[in-house]
């Protein structure tokens, strides 16, 4: 078994997240058998995988193999799973109905949101109004586990249960925080006979993972950590002959004239210890640049002789048929970090929109410069022709109905949305920025890379490829070759080479 190993798994992703489920389906094409393996409880995960057409056995969550939930199939708790006492009254209510005993609030039963009357939690309180409780019910109809509260309303403990309501997690917070990473005290109930006790999550994701791999085809199997941090070192102390990965997301260095030697980023300290980095088969990287950097640095000062692999981490089903017709509009998707350039974007298209004003800039992603690149648009008059359209998972009608896509990032390892881009015949435009689209872009072929920071030139090229229509349709046939060479077919050939048996 192939175990892409992840934190969690949201309604709303990072490309790490995506570049899973694109490597999930990879591996079912191939008939490779493959699970994407999450650490976080996550009550309506299960819901959260139907959303991006997820089997139910294709992701293994740690708190559902402890539940025994991992196959569970899914039917809907109402509100009399709850078993409330006949005798209370109820005030329904189609999003939070209220029971009372003697006049007292005893309970609030919430339902999930997008539901017909299908229980979520139930809210428990004393005598004297005091919030002392919630039970907390999985999407798959089984009451997942139970919280409780001290006078602040801070979570004190949990407890997580199986599906038959039996215990078999405790967990305590010792400090103000009430994630799960901040758990103090740990314990495994009963688990094949034994109770275990963790100091924290990680120490029981470790556990789990060990536990995993001992469930099928033990030490034959293959784990391939995606994120950085919270999965490395579990998979790193996995205690048996299974093969071990790490999946590289993101550059190695901070320090841009010195990619292959420069001071290693924190989040790959500890994999690239000298005695953690030689438990690895291999290190995973998506570009060739990355590839001879991170081989020279672990060659000239590490001195180990781990084998470092280029995998696109970027794949398609091919050329894509349009579903909408062509309109005035550029594209761009990704995550709205700070560190991505979404506000020197903004300001490079308010330059493009000077020349070419019927033309609108669509910006699908979410995260934390969103509202300071909204304010931007608006300062630069713009506000009407930039569309923030939030997060979304089919973006088949977006990247049809556009003429160019454009990727401001100054940081980025090979941008997921260039390949979809691509595959749906859209020229491309980015900045040259190491080990990001310069394997993908070829300048003037199917699309344009520009010296980063060089925002002027970037907007003066676009108008001009805009008013070029034989050069839009060269670039975007060529834009369909390009992914062709990342379709699944191509990159399972890369797989079969260097890691699949």
């Amino acid at each position: 078994m192939y175990y892409f190993v992840n934190e969690y798994l949201y309604p709303m992703n990072s490309g790490i997240e995506h570049a899973e489920f694109k490597r999930l389906s990879l591996f079912k094409s191939m008939g490779v058998p493959a699970k994407l393996v999450t650490r976080e409880y996550a009550p309506q995960l299960h819901r959260t995988m139907e959303k991006f057409g997820l089997q139910s056995n294709d992701v293994v969550n740690m708190f559902d193999f402890f539940q025994g939930a991992v196959n569970r199939e899914t039917k809907k708790a109402l509100i009399k799973d709850a078993h409330i006492n006949p005798t209370y009254e109820i005030d329904p209510d189609s999003s939070i109905s209220k029971v009372y005993r003697a006049n007292l609030l005893n309970n609030r039963v919430i339902f999930m949101g997008g539901t017909f009357g299908q229980l979520d939690t139930r809210e428990y309180f004393d005598k004297y109004q005091n919030f002392i409780k919630a039970e907390m019910w999985d999407w798959r109809g089984f009451k997942s586990s139970v919280k409780y509260y001290d006078a602040d309303r801070k979570v004190i403990r949990d407890e997580y249960l199986d599906v038959d309501g039996n215990v078999v997690i405790e967990a305590s917070y010792g400090g103000e925080d009430t994630s799960q990473a901040d758990m103090t005290f740990i314990k495994l109930v009963n688990y094949k006979g034994q109770d275990y006790f963790f100091g924290n999550i990680d120490e029981l994701y470790a556990f789990f993972l060990n536990e995993l791999d001992k469930s099928e085809t033990p030490g034959q199997n293959t784990f391939i950590a995606d994120r950085p941090l919270t999965t490395y070192k579990p998979v790193l102390n996995i205690d048996s002959s299974s093969r071990k990965y790490i999946f590289m997301p993101m550059i190695q260095t901070d320090q841009k004239y010195s990619l292959a030697l420069g001071q290693l980023n924190d989040i790959y300290t500890y994999a690239f210890d000298k005695n953690n980095i030689e438990k690895l088969s291999g290190i995973i990287v998506a570009t060739k640049e990355q590839q001879e950097d991170v081989a020279e640095h672990i060659e000239k000062k590490i001195g180990v002789a781990t084998p470092v692999l280029t995998l696109p981490a970027a794949t398609v089903d091919g050329v894509q048929k349009p579903t909408a017709e062509k309109q005035n509009q550029i594209i761009f998707v990704g995550r709205l970090g700070n560190d991505k350039g979404i506000i020197r974007m903004i300001e490079t298209f308010k330059e493009i929109h000077n020349h070419e004003s019927d033309m609108k800039f669509l910006v699908y992603g979410y995260g934390p410069a969103e509202k300071d690149a909204k304010q931007k648009a608006k300062d630069l008059g713009i506000d009407d022709v930039v569309e923030f359209k939030g997060y979304q998972i089919d973006l088949s009608d977006a990247y049809s109905a556009s003429k160019l896509f454009i990727t401001p990032t100054p940081v980025d390892i090979e941008p997921l949305a260039l390949t979809e881009a691509a595959s749906y015949g859209l020229p491309l435009v980015a900045f040259n920025i190491a080990y990001g689209p310069s394997e993908i872009i070829r300048d003037g072929w199917n699309g344009l890379l520009f010296k980063d920071g060089e925002t002027k030139e970037m907007a003066e090229g676009i108008v001009a490829l805009l008013r070029d229509s034989d050069r839009m349709a060269e670039y975007s046939e060529n834009a369909k070759k390009t992914a062709k060479k990342f379709s699944n077919g191509e990159v399972a050939k890369d797989w079969q080479k260097t890691i699949v048996k």
